[in-house]
């Protein structure tokens, strides 16, 4: 075990990629078993349906927090891994600096989510409880795709900043939480999509994470505009629907 640390000290980028494996590994197992497992989705549900206990704000918390995980460190990989070779096993600060911002963002979702169920827009198990709602979203998401907000937050996670990185893990941390608040400004409306879709869809949830993975490893806004149209498409056939219906 000790050659095993002291292999991953010794190559900055081995580390990185394996921090980012366990901890997406643990978001991915919690929403699974959340989901899958008969036994635990039981004893989660009276905390889910008693939202504003101690134990449905824990269990909020601790959803999003794995999602976190699961979905966004993995499209950071190749930004913490262009931060590995500069700052070595600093890396690791950065992937906290860049954590911090999700987990900041993890408590705000968590409010809203709390706030949506409280007037009765989102189902305490965690679907939308009509299309209205997400129908706004998907049309919201849509919209923001194509706002130079996204463009610039876009570009900023296609460019780590490696050269600008001081020595020292508060600096390293200062970067990471500068790319984290980038990832929020590019992929904050593409998570929103979850309470579109609900939030604990584990397809949705791939799926999501997959595009936004990609969108910041290909050139140019094509995906970008796709999806912002796709997104808009899904959110006027939702809204007709209500409408007609």
């Amino acid at each position: 075990m000790n050659r095993f640390a002291a292999a991953l000290g010794n190559h900055p980028r081995r580390l990185a990629m394996a921090a980012v494996l366990f901890m997406a590994a643990v978001g991915w197992l919690w929403l699974i078993a959340s989901v899958v497992d008969v036994g635990l989705a039981e004893a989660l549900m009276p905390a889910m349906e008693d939202y504003l206990s101690a134990g449905g704000l824990a269990l909020g918390l601790a959803m999003w927090v794995a999602m976190v995980f699961a979905m966004m460190l993995p499209t950071a990989a190749p930004t913490f891994r262009a931060y590995a070779d500069t700052v070595g096993a600093g890396t690791m600060a950065v992937i906290a600096g860049y954590t911090a911002i999700w987990l900041a963002a993890s408590l705000v979702a968590m409010a809203i989510q709390t706030g949506l169920i409280h007037v009765g827009a989102l189902a305490p198990h965690m679907a939308p409880a009509g299309v209205a709602l997400s129908a706004s979203i998907l049309i919201a998401a849509g919209i923001y795709q194509f706002t130079p907000l996204k463009w610039a937050c876009l570009f900023r996670c296609r460019n780590p900043r490696v050269s600008d990185v001081e020595v020292g893990a508060g600096a390293a941390f200062r970067i990471g939480v500068e790319e984290g608040f980038a990832c929020l400004g590019c992929c904050w409306a593409m998570m929103a999509v979850m309470f579109a879709t609900g939030l604990m869809n584990l397809a949705a949830m791939a799926i999501l994470g997959a595009l936004m993975g990609v969108e910041k490893l290909i050139s140019g806004v094509w995906l970008t505009y796709f999806l912002g149209v796709l997104f808009i498409l899904a959110g006027v056939i939702l809204a007709s629907g209500l409408v007609i219906g």
